[in-house]
């Protein structure tokens, strides 16, 4: 087991105090206590809160995209990749709770200063040029209809990423883990029976 480095501290650490006291009840004294990593430390790795923020939002958002990439077949059944991937998708957020609750509770856009992307917009990363594979394979054999990108990415993700606000707002005590399946059933059959009505 390697031991955690400056930077993975600071990260860490940060990722907890944004999530408990949000970004601007935080500051680098925080961190740095939290972190045990002097403020120079910091500075010598982050140019400030900002940067930390933006860092925790890419590697989460990567971690999370690499994580559902990892279950899809491109040349497996799209019923199958489609299920698996909310599947994925809902574990991930359980097994990285404090993690899923930066990535889709906090507020990006009031602190940080580029443009945020959410983490199940698919673009042309790995995850999204595979997805957009299946899709289109799907599309041509009927199995799904023709619909605009954005309606089946929100077919695809609006059931999961509904139930997952209402879980790290504390609204139910329904683990994603418990209900993963029938999430993933129920938007499959939304993305299936979009075919009927084209």
């Amino acid at each position: 087991m390697t031991e955690e480095g400056p930077r993975e501290r600071i990260l860490a650490a940060a990722l907890e105090l944004f999530v408990e006291k949000g970004y601007f009840n935080t500051n680098i004294p925080d961190i740095s206590k939290k972190s045990h990593c002097s403020v120079g430390s910091i500075y010598h790795h982050f140019v400030n809160k900002e940067e930390i923020a933006d860092q925790l939002y890419k590697d989460g958002s990567a971690l999370f995209r690499k994580a559902l990439l990892e279950v899809i077949d491109p040349e497996g059944q799209v019923k199958d990749n489609i299920r698996g991937l909310i599947i994925a998708f809902l574990y991930f957020a359980e097994k990285e709770k404090l993690l899923a609750k930066y990535l889709w509770l906090a507020r990006h856009s009031e602190f940080l200063s580029q443009k945020v992307y959410r983490p199940t917009v698919i673009g042309l990363d790995p995850l999204g040029r595979v997805l957009a594979k299946v899709i289109k394979k799907a599309i041509r054999s009927g199995e799904i209809a023709s619909l605009k990108a954005e309606v089946i990415w929100v077919i695809i993700f609006g059931i999961p990423v509904s139930f997952l606000l209402d879980w790290l707002d504390g609204n139910t005590k329904i683990l994603p883990s418990a209900v993963a399946t029938a999430l993933a059933d129920a938007s499959w059959s939304a993305l299936k029976s979009s075919v009927a009505k084209v």
